[in-house]
């Protein structure tokens, strides 16, 4: 019982003292009278030592990574001091957290050095994306003589965002090798446009994203990435949100649907997997509406806000695939990937403008008929179906995947 304030030697005791004064009570004893006094003054003593001392002091959560992934654990370190020398008996800490949250969330508390501080270092698997509550972390220290304990709420609790899990698409990857993707060409060219091996000084008017953080240290002054002759190509990844492809829970909460849970982390592997292939990508909503600003070749910190927004991302109304074509009037030849719930013949013919827009129309979906997908495969696209279970990210290990029948 939490809110017990004695260890079960303190209840023994203390059961002892209240004993002692019935009997002595009923047999007169005195001896025992004054035994009981001493076993309560004793154990009042003992609560008093804990509750009229000031409570130990931490340093905040150093989570790494700030930005967690669903199946990756996240460590999470704190640093306690004791307000004094004297702390008795070694204690144990507890943190609560989110059902979510997989891991030892409590253990032994051991002051250590000269200036005796303990460090809790713990990891925690998350589950779920979305963004959940990790603390309060409570330390429950003892007396010196273990009869009493007091629990102290030591850092408060705090939001984590979970990003969704990331996995390599092979079937991707094989795919946008056809499409002209500029990895190998970014990487075995040499000359102006190099962004990644040459750099300049800044100037005003540089974005400060292409800033060369390794040569502005070798020159001590800030490097900027020399500008590219030839820009990357485009890559479109869009992302359904309609909630009408969608179970219940999709336009809840984080996690609550399993399909589109699926989709979503399908939506940040392939937009990562086709921006280490050389492309810039434009991730849009169903209706062209654009969900990120455009990411280019190797952006890892674009990457990374991106999956921590995609941590919060719901489905909802106002979302409708049929108007996605508008958004293509003038987009280029590079790969376009759809990423959706349940898919019907008429989707399909309704997304038919867009392939003249592209060498490369991908189709994944969570739910779709045969005759959809072979209808979707006659047109020129490539079509993948998205398996959705609890084994994240293992999704794509029995994914049917089909190439275009012409």
């Amino acid at each position: 019982m939490r809110w017990w304030p004695f260890t079960l030697r303190g209840t023994g005791a203390l059961t002892l003292s209240i004993a002692s004064f019935v009997v002595a009570g009923e047999t007169g004893v005195l001896e025992l009278m004054f035994f009981g006094v001493l076993m309560a003054v004793l154990c009042a003593g003992s609560l008093a030592s804990l509750w009229f001392r000031a409570a130990p002091t931490a340093t905040p959560r150093r989570i790494v990574p700030d930005v967690a992934t669903v199946g990756k654990p996240t460590t999470v370190t704190v640093t306690l001091r004791p307000p004094t020398r004297m702390m008795g008996r070694s204690g144990r800490w507890h943190e609560h957290a989110d059902p979510v949250f997989i891991g030892q969330l409590e253990g032994d508390l051991m002051w250590r050095g000269a200036e005796r501080v303990a460090t809790v270092t713990y990891s925690v698997t998350p589950t779920t994306r979305g963004t959940y509550a990790l603390g309060p972390l409570r330390v429950v220290t003892e007396d010196p003589f273990g009869l009493a304990r007091r629990a102290v709420r030591v850092v408060a609790a705090e939001s984590v965002r979970v990003a969704p899990a990331q996995v390599e698409v092979t079937a991707l990857r094989a795919m946008t090798a056809t499409a002209g993707g500029a990895l190998h060409a970014t990487h075995t060219q040499r000359g102006h446009g190099v962004d990644n091996l040459l750099a300049r000084p800044y100037q005003p008017g540089d974005s400060m994203r292409r800033i060369h953080w390794r040569a502005s240290a070798h020159y001590d002054g800030l490097m900027v990435r020399q500008e590219e002759n030839e820009s990357a190509p485009d890559a479109v990844v869009v992302l359904d949100r309609d909630d009408a492809r969608w179970g219940a829970g999709a336009a809840t909460a984080p996690g609550q649907d399993p399909a589109f849970e699926a989709a979503v982390a399908t939506t940040v592997s392939a937009v990562a997997q086709l921006s280490r292939d050389g492309y810039t990508v434009s991730v849009l909503d169903s209706d062209g509406t654009p969900l990120h600003e455009p990411i280019e070749p190797g952006e890892k910190a674009l990457l990374d806000a991106f999956a921590a927004d995609c941590a919060t991302i719901i489905a909802g109304t106002g979302h409708n695939i049929h108007d996605l074509p508008r958004a293509f009037a003038r987009v280029g030849s590079g790969p376009i990937v759809i990423i959706t719930g349940s898919v019907s013949e008429s989707d399909v013919a309704a997304l038919a403008p867009i392939g003249t827009h592209t060498t490369l129309p991908i189709l994944l979906a969570t739910d779709a008929s045969a005759d959809a997908f072979d209808h979707a495969a006659e047109l020129g696209w490539r079509v993948q179906a998205i398996r959705v279970g609890p084994e994240m990210p293992g999704w794509w290990d029995d994914a049917r995947d089909q190439g275009p029948r012409r």
